[in-house]
């Protein structure tokens, strides 16, 4: 009776092993080579990524080795930012799987945001003034781009540039002023009905519209005003 009931036993251990078994191996298997892994990366990253205004995105995920053996995966890889890694210029992504055999995989990803800025249409040397012709837009990895640059070349009209600027370079808010720190300006108090002038110096850098502190020469009073022309601000009254 006793060697009866352990072979049963054993019979049913033998059948529910069989059938975990047939389970498994009815169980979908994906495979993802090294261009599967590549879009998985990809793709990721597209939909993370806030395309700047008037700008657009190009993700580059990095070629993995094609001599690489395929992936198996039973369900849907998990995919994620590596650890320390996240929307940079250089990013990398973790894929990971742990069924039918765990196994993890990095996919380094190139982030490019471009967008269109004003840039240098000819070389232009410090002192000089800056006209439209010497203005054009162009698309650029802002990425690169490490100060404030201009989308439209009407703010730059008129500005003295400080430092040299070749051609096709992106101008930069520190490379130009209208009013420059340290030297005199014009001083324009004015209302409805009343306008004086006085001499005054620059304590900061500004452009058209920007507000700048100067001082009155003959107070030595500081006060903030308006940039509105070529060493030139405004104070209403």
């Amino acid at each position: 009776m006793i060697i009866r009931n352990s072979l049963l036993i054993s019979l049913f251990l033998i059948i529910v092993h069989s059938n975990a078994f047939a389970n498994d191996q009815d169980q979908p298997t994906q495979r993802f080579d090294h261009k599967a892994l590549q879009s998985l990366a990809h793709e990721f990253v597209q939909a993370q990524v806030i395309k700047p205004d008037n700008g657009r995105v190009d993700i580059v995920a990095n070629n993995l080795d094609p001599r690489m053996v395929a992936k198996k995966c039973a369900t849907k890889p998990e995919v994620g930012f590596a650890s320390n890694s996240g929307l940079d210029s250089y990013t990398t992504v973790e894929i990971q799987c742990a069924a039918p055999t765990a196994w993890r995989t990095y996919v380094p990803v190139r982030i490019y945001r471009y967008k269109p800025v004003i840039t240098a249409a000819v070389p232009m040397s410090p002192g000089h003034l800056v006209t439209q012709a010497d203005l054009t837009t162009t698309e650029v990895d802002i990425n690169r781009i490490r100060s404030n640059v201009f989308t439209d070349a009407k703010a730059l009209i008129g500005a003295r540039i400080k430092k040299r600027i070749r051609s096709g370079q992106p101008i930069e808010a520190s490379d130009t002023c209208l009013v420059c720190s340290g030297e005199k300006v014009t001083i324009v108090a004015k209302n409805k009905s009343l306008r004086i002038t006085a001499t005054g110096k620059a304590l900061a850098d500004g452009l058209k519209g920007e507000s700048v502190t100067v001082e009155n020469v003959r107070s030595n009073k500081a006060l903030e005003a308006v940039v509105t022309g070529l060493n030139e601000v405004t104070v209403q009254l």
